[in-house]
């Protein structure tokens, strides 16, 4: 990839209304800027100071004291064993991969400078384990690395240390390894139970784009998505218009399934949740006070519904999935995307390991916008992405904190830039186009406080438009929220009064 580009999209990373954070400098590498003296103004004057240097990730210092030493104490990390983590905090040795040796020597290196040793347990339930710990009072579990939508319900229930409190000493969530967007959302009064950014590759993996067949945007002579990007005229409307171009009955039955091709897939419940973030849609909103209240436009809601349901119930070139809830549906997308079946769709960026011997070009771009009014083009998260909490059944929190941050600091230095080359070395994108628009995308991600905290909330993100166009297959936005909202807001003043007498 152009090192230029690598570079670029490195310093500009996150940096939008972003769900990860900008990658500013630290204060001492401004420092050192600003200590640069002018150079002489005669130009036959000779100079020994040096050239501002590029900015790179491994220059960015965390403020960690020089002095700090644990004495090899071991702490162990909880985190979870589904093979979509595989890789993102622990691996068992070097192996001359990228990724994972980036992932190895953070460890090592976190180990050595504290004088620590991190061991880590990957088990299918994490949550139970905590929840076991945390009544029994066994500091086993240094720290918890879960699901974004499981595990930070028992955040508001009292199970996890406020990481913007006095006992997790070295952490500094204003540092951009971590993402201040993801805090904001999912703090209440002023309260923060868990964190996420660099230390997670999940958050990059977990994230949705539009995969495009670009072989099929050549056969029927479509205009370049690219081009549309760039020109804020990527929107829903025209991507529908694009894809209304496209379906073939391939088995001639008749019937729409998954032998047939298509201009666009929905892909059931998890595709339809991208739309949230695509079309700048907003359940909660939080006062001065970092109390939240619910905020949906209503009138929003409904037009989004109506378009929605036009393509989803009756359009001949889109394909449903048939099992809605299924993950697997997102493979078998990705299958027919490879076999030329499938014009446009949204993916996870992790689909890109699936399609990489993909014979024909492919390109990924942002999700369309709801408009061309709409400013920014925004990306959905899926809300198994990684965040990580330090239980109150630990006893040293500090400690604690003190390695977090520096294996959240060397991930930023080493393991986001190393799996960003995975990705755009060419193994899986395949021109500069792509590599500009996942640039885009990645600067775009949104979600807010309803979709962080959907559970506490009786399931409110997942209440609105998925159970309104699966189960009722109509729009009817108004009535649906009317007969919700009641029990919307009385768990959402309960899950305030529930952290208010949070005091750890």
């Amino acid at each position: 990839m152009n090192k230029k580009l690598l570079s670029l999209l490195l310093a500009v990373l996150l940096i939008l209304p972003a769900f990860l954070t900008g990658c500013s400098e630290s204060k001492e590498n401004s420092d050192a800027k600003s200590n640069t003296e002018t150079p002489s103004s005669d130009p036959t004057a000779v100079t020994d100071e040096p050239e501002e240097t590029e900015f790179t990730r491994a220059n960015v210092k965390d403020d960690l004291p020089d002095d700090l030493d644990f004495g090899g104490q071991e702490l162990m990390f909880l985190a979870r064993s589904k093979a979509w983590f595989e890789g993102e905090m622990y691996v068992e040795e070097l192996n001359g991969e990228t990724l994972n040796d980036a992932v190895y020597d953070r460890d090592t290196k976190v180990e050595d400078r504290l004088n620590v040793v991190v061991n880590y347990d990957l088990e299918s339930d994490t949550n139970a384990l905590i929840n076991k710990n945390v009544t029994a009072g066994a500091d086993e579990f240094a720290f918890h690395i879960g699901s974004a939508v499981d595990t930070v319900q028992y955040g508001v229930k009292g199970n996890y240390y406020n990481l913007l409190g006095e006992h997790p000493v070295y952490l500094n969530l204003n540092q951009p390894w971590w993402s201040q967007y993801y805090t904001q959302q999912e703090s209440v009064c002023g309260k923060a139970f868990f964190a996420t950014g660099d230390l997670f590759t999940s958050l990059i993996k977990l994230a949705f784009v539009t995969y495009a067949n670009m072989k099929l945007v050549d056969d029927y002579q479509l205009e370049s998505p690219y081009t549309l990007v760039r020109e804020g005229k990527w929107t829903f409307d025209k991507e529908m218009e694009m894809a209304s171009a496209v379906h073939i009955d391939n088995n001639g039955n008749g019937k729409k399934d998954n032998a047939d091709t298509y201009g666009m897939t929905l892909a059931g419940m998890i595709g339809l949740d991208v739309y949230w973030s695509a079309f700048d849609l907003t359940i909660c909103e939080k006062d001065e006070n970092d109390i939240p209240s619910l905020a949906v436009n209503e009138e929003k809601m409904q037009a989004v519904l109506d378009k929605l349901l036009s393509y989803y119930v009756d359009c001949e070139f889109t394909w449903c999935p048939p099992n809605p809830d299924s993950d697997k549906e997102q493979d078998e997308i990705a299958q027919m995307l490879s076999e030329d079946r499938i014009l446009f769709t949204p993916l996870r960026i992790m689909h890109t390991d699936q399609i990489r011997d993909m014979e024909s070009p492919y390109g990924l771009i942002p999700l369309p916008k709801w408009n061309e009014e709409q400013e920014h083009y925004y990306t959905f998260e899926h809300d198994q992405y990684s965040i990580g909490g330090i239980p109150v059944s630990v006893q040293d929190p500090a400690m604690v904190s003190a390695v977090v941050e520096a294996m959240a600091a060397d991930s930023y230095r080493y393991v986001t830039p190393a799996y960003y080359d995975v990705v755009l070395n060419g193994k899986y994108l395949r021109d500069k186009d792509s590599s500009e628009m996942l640039e885009i995308a990645m600067a775009g991600i949104k979600i807010d406080f309803g979709w962080i905290h959907t559970y506490s909330l009786s399931s409110i993100s997942q209440s609105l438009i998925r159970d309104i166009l699966y189960n009722t297959k109509s729009s009817n936005f108004t009535s649906a929220y009317a007969s919700k909202k009641k029990v919307f807001d009385k768990m959402m003043s309960k899950l305030v009064e529930n952290v208010e007498k949070i005091n750890y």
